[in-house]
């Protein structure tokens, strides 16, 4: 192959990683877990919990208060098991615990008044 063919060649491949390729493709190239994290959020949760900020507050996680419980372990655990009696499905048999932990970390960032692990006040259901 010719110099100016192979140059070519390349500058296809870097483009097409950086604009035209599927989103798992760019993530490996960024290197970063957010994106899978944005890409699983928007599949799974969106439709109920919008952009994070939810005009239903129990669907909330920019408000401060979480029904749950905001530390690490918690929000891991309501995406795995789910919450009994409400739309709230377990993912358990759906994700990896990678991508759990993941999307808990991604939706634990809406909020901006949380630190690492400091927990938010829980907040009783209403009704």
């Amino acid at each position: 192959m010719a110099l100016p063919t192979l140059l070519s060649a390349l500058v296809l491949i870097v483009t097409l990683v950086g604009v035209g390729a599927p989103a798992a493709l760019q993530q490996k190239a960024a290197g970063g877990a957010a994106p899978k994290a944005e890409i699983l959020y928007k599949k799974h949760c969106q439709v109920c919990h919008v952009d994070g900020s939810s005009p239903v507050s129990e669907l909330n996680f920019a408000d401060g208060e979480w029904t749950h419980g905001s530390r690490l372990n918690e929000v891991v655990t309501v995406i795995q098991d789910g919450v009994p009696e409400t739309a709230m499905t377990a993912f358990k048999d759906i994700l990896t615990k990678q991508e759990i932990r993941a999307l808990a970390e991604y939706v634990r960032g809406f909020d901006k008044s949380l630190k690492s692990e400091k927990p938010k006040k829980i907040v009783k259901p209403r009704g």
